[in-house]
């Protein structure tokens, strides 16, 4: 756990440093150690694995001895004068003395008890690190959003641009008798259009930024650097799906089914017979006793009867563990569920972003030829606003396909543990 707050300390230090030396952007990896260093979600992690550290060390002191000092003072009701007492004890009583008690046997139920806070604490070191995945798909989420929603307001500004190029257009040829005032109104109109998809996405914007700030803490106007590639071929699927089982949250699972079972052999072992070594060093007696300074006892405590509460408490052992079977057997099916879609996504993605770029290389080329065909008078101007909305539809789509590939990889990085700043700075 130290090695764990040291090395995620270094990493937090040298992003502020870089961030505080010079203006550049945040990547997608400063964006998440700086989210790292916000979440509580992260924090709370931590300190469950503090609290399952602190419970294995209560487990391993089950297996050495206690000892304990106590000390006493007696006073006795004196016996009335004239009558003969047949008390051995004296009327004022003093005891002091240390006890020591060491547990010989207990069913082995002691040694399955640490192992079990040993699985256990384990199983929280890896919801410390399923966490921080979570917490990246979140950024890797609103990281994008936000590049996406730029540059969506940047193509519109551009589709605006255009429009208004065209209206001036028109105007001057409106002035000559060459074109109609109603294909000015027309270009108006769709100009009005855009300016207000324009204010719903600065609205849509303003929202991704307040969640940019209130993950990793760092000002809304912080600039971002799409630094994320795609890459040109996919590995096949089987090797995403081989690490399956480096995924914290299959390995969590699987490390409870193993304390579930050691803690049916706790259960278990409370049916055996205990075994304990007690010892006692007096400091101070009264009585006939008092010149005995020490004693020692060997205990055997054998179970015979308890109305059914062992046999219970094995019974509902043994339900936990599958419960826990069936939690990990879930847990895996989902993740390999997550895997293969965005597998899938991906490919889709991929296809669709080359059809994008077909498509809008070719309503680019459309676009001018069309201005070049309406100077000439073989189309009407509704064919260029046409062929313009065409365009820029297609430049939009294309870009927004393109982020929501990157965003799709990223999260496929994510789910099978490649991201490598994802657990890095957590490793020793």
């Amino acid at each position: 756990m130290k090695y764990k707050f040291i090395a995620f300390a270094c990493a937090t230090f040298w992003v502020t440093i870089k961030l505080a030396v010079a203006d550049d952007a945040l990547t997608l990896d400063e964006y998440f150690v700086a989210a790292l260093k916000r979440s509580e979600v992260v924090a709370i992690q931590s300190e469950l694995i503090r609290q399952a550290e602190e419970r294995y060390h209560q487990a391993n002191s089950t297996l050495l001895p206690t000892v304990n000092a106590s000390a006493s003072y007696t006073w006795q009701d004196p016996t009335p004068a004239g009558e003969f007492s047949t008390s051995i004890s004296p009327n004022r009583q003093s005891l002091a003395k240390i006890s020591a008690t060491q547990p010989l046997f207990r069913g082995f139920r002691e040694f399955a008890g640490l192992r079990q806070t040993k699985a256990l604490l384990g199983a929280q070191n890896e919801d410390y690190l399923n966490a921080r995945i979570q917490l990246f798909k979140d950024v890797a989420q609103n990281f994008f959003n936000i590049l996406s929603i730029q540059q969506d307001l940047q193509n519109l500004e551009e589709e605006i641009k255009q429009n208004v190029e065209r209206e001036s257009e028109l105007k001057d040829r409106a002035r000559i008798g060459r074109s109609r005032s109603s294909e000015t109104l027309s270009v108006q109109s769709t100009i009005g259009t855009l300016r207000a998809q324009v204010e719903q996405l600065r609205g849509q914007l303003q929202n991704a930024r307040e969640a940019f700030t209130f993950l990793s803490g760092l000002t809304s106007s912080a600039t971002l650097n799409d630094s994320e590639s795609l890459p040109s071929s996919l590995a096949p699927l089987e090797e995403y799906l081989a690490r399956l089982n480096l995924r914290p949250d299959i390995k969590a699972a699987q490390t409870r089914v193993n304390a579930a079972q050691e803690n049916v052999s706790v259960a278990r072992g409370a049916h055996w017979p205990s075994l304990d070594l007690n010892a006692n060093r007096y400091l101070a007696r009264t009585g006939n006793l008092k010149d005995v300074t020490w004693d020692v006892q060997l205990a055997l405590t054998v179970p015979i009867y308890s109305g059914g509460l062992l046999q219970s408490k094995v019974n509902e052992a043994l339900s936990q563990r599958t419960q826990a079977e069936l939690s990990a057997s879930q847990v895996t099916r989902q993740a390999e569920q997550e895997i293969r879609s965005l597998y899938q996504n991906i490919i889709f993605d991929q296809t669709q972003l080359q059809a994008l770029e077909k498509a809008t290389a070719a309503a680019k080329d459309n676009y001018a030829a069309q201005r070049r065909e309406y100077r000439l008078g073989l189309v009407t101007n509704l064919d260029v606003l046409q062929a313009l909305t065409a365009f820029q539809e297609n430049q939009r789509a294309l870009d927004r396909a393109r982020y929501t590939a990157k965003l799709d990889y990223a999260k496929l990085q994510a789910a099978t543990v490649e991201r490598k700043i994802v657990l890095e700075a957590a490793g020793p």
